[in-house]
């Protein structure tokens, strides 16, 4: 039994003429003949029956032209369905982000995205930069948006954004009422920071600016959220170093003070990454394009 003998007894059983169903089918009437007979030796029962040229379903026959226009009617829903995803209006994707970009860029973006195809279904995992690129390594993340370009073969990257580190620290604390830092004063005024966990790419830049200027700090305490390290600083718990894009409310409101270090060059790139490995859907280059589209018009940028 095959899809296209279903179809022609079908028709065959709306219509109960051979003669209509040949025209209908674009068939010579010997071949649907032939087409239903070989259905009959499939099911190993007669569904019509055969008087005077003329045919009549048998109680078989309208068993089964139930199940056949249930199975139809299937068939066309999955064809419009995967139609749907060929075109890139129905599918997942999955992304993996840093906190800055996926708690305070993205959301914006993704909600937008959602508007234009409310059919297709987003993940976004906010990790931290190895772990993001670990997932886009192994294939399991259509993409990640992370601090610097990887140099893993299988990864291609491009722009994503700007971004600039600043130190923030509590309205309490003696380093309040400055404008800015300098160099000299984080050297000679050892206060305690607050860290993200290893592996974040806010804090690889963090500690080799220490390193490379030969700065002490005590680390008071590891986070794995810039939500949690925003509100241990507001508690004077110590200082931090944060991206602009997480700290904007908190600076309007006065909850926390953000400082410029003079000096040093504390911006940063990120990039939208995927594995090249990884076939490029309907739904992937339709976010592609979106993501990048949004980009240039400077919307993601600061």
């Amino acid at each position: 039994m095959n899809i296209h003998q279903v179809h022609i007894f079908n028709i065959a059983a709306k219509t109960l003429s051979i003669t209509q169903t040949a025209k209908k089918m674009h068939l010579s009437q010997p071949s649907v003949s032939i087409q239903i007979k070989d259905l009959e030796d499939a099911l190993h029962v007669r569904l019509f029956e055969r008087i005077n040229r003329k045919i009549t379903l048998t109680d078989a026959g309208k068993v089964f032209f139930e199940y056949s226009e249930k199975l139809l009617n299937l068939i066309e829903e999955v064809n419009a369905v995967m139609n749907e995803f060929s075109t890139g209006d129905v599918g997942k994707l999955v992304l993996g982000a840093s906190s800055t970009v996926g708690i305070y860029v993205l959301p914006r973006h993704l909600g937008e995205f959602k508007d234009l195809y409310p059919k297709a279904e987003i993940a976004l995992m906010v990790q931290n930069r190895q772990e993001a690129l670990e997932h886009c390594i192994a294939g399991e993340m259509d993409f990640a948006f992370i601090q610097d370009p990887p140099k893993h073969p299988d990864l291609v990257s491009e722009f994503f954004m700007k971004d600039e580190l600043v130190v923030v620290c509590s309205p309490k604390h003696h380093w309040a009422n400055r404008e800015h830092l300098t160099m000299k004063m984080l050297t000679s005024e050892p206060v305690p920071i607050i860290l993200r966990e290893k592996g974040s790419g806010t804090r690889d830049l963090i500690e080799y600016v220490l390193k490379r200027y030969g700065i002490e700090r005590k680390v008071t305490m590891e986070l794995s959220s810039s939500e949690g390290i925003k509100r241990a600083v507001e508690a004077n718990l110590g200082v931090a170093v944060l991206s602009r894009n997480v700290i904007g409310e908190e600076v309007k409101s006065r909850r926390l003070v953000s400082l410029p270090i003079r000096e040093l060059n504390t911006k940063r790139d990120f990039y939208l990454v995927r594995n090249k490995k990884r076939r490029f859907l309907p739904l992937m280059m339709k976010f592609y394009d979106f993501i990048l589209a949004r980009r240039d018009q400077g919307e993601g940028s600061k």
